[in-house]
Order: structure tokens, then sequence, then C-alpha cells
């Protein structure tokens, strides 16, 4: 089977060529009929995209938005990474808001405390930052 010859490639030191075999999977995933064998790359395209996060700006959005694409047609490959979009304090801003795009896509009722916790944590230090704006 050709996707099995190609994940191997998804270790590869190269960001794009990690990319481009995740994008060839899953368009491959589309003519394979065993649900086992979907499930199992499925498993498998989740820890590449993961380790392209700890990458620099540029490349972690670009493996945000091949993210939010594969969660448009397979949401099962990342539905159990939520905790890896969770935004950085030094994350650029175009980051941040791919992140947040992913969490919303990724809440469910199983995590959404854990979701709601990370938001307020987002909230509470512009408060406190408006806050120190408006005294005299």
């Amino acid at each position: 089977m050709m996707a099995e010859r190609i994940s191997p490639r998804l270790q590869h030191s190269n960001s794009s060529v990690v990319l481009t075999c995740i994008r060839v999977i899953l368009y491959l995933m589309n003519y394979i009929s065993n649900q086992k064998e979907i499930t199992s790359l499925c498993r498998k395209l989740s820890p590449p995209l993961v380790t392209l996060l700890a990458k620099g700006p540029e490349v972690q959005y670009l493996a945000l938005k091949n993210a939010h694409l594969i969660l448009q047609r397979r949401p099962e490959v990342l539905k159990n990474e939520i905790r890896v979009f969770f935004c950085k304090y030094n994350d650029p801003i175009y980051v941040k808001v791919t992140k947040l795009e992913l969490i919303f896509m990724l809440a469910n009722e199983d995590n959404i405390e854990e979701v709601l916790t990370e938001l307020r944590e987002y909230v509470i230090p512009l408060r406190t930052h408006r806050r120190c704006l408006t005294l005299p």
C-alpha cells in the first residue's frame, strides 16, 4: 500500500517533506476502504503535526493552517490533541488567532472545561492590563 510506504517520511527533518507526506496520505485515504487502515493512518498523522508546532512561528503557522484543513476533512486525526493548540505568551498574533480557531474546532463536551479554563487565562491578563491603564 502506497500510504504505508510514505509514512516513514513523516519523521523527516524537513518540514516541507513532512507536510507534503501528510497531505499525500490524507489524499490516499479517500481511496482506502478498510476502516482499520484509515484509523491506523490517522494515528500516525498526529505526532508529526504536533512536532511541527515546536518549530519557529512561520513553520507553526503552516502546520496550523494544514491542521485546520485536516480538521475540516478528518477531525479524528487531532481529536485528542487540543492542548498543543493552547497559546503561548510569545506566540505571534497570527499564530494565536489560528490556534484559537483550532481550539474552537476541537472543543466538545469531553474537553469543554479545559478549553474554558484556558480561555479564561487569556482574558485575565487583559483585565489586569486594562485596569492598570485606567489608573491615574
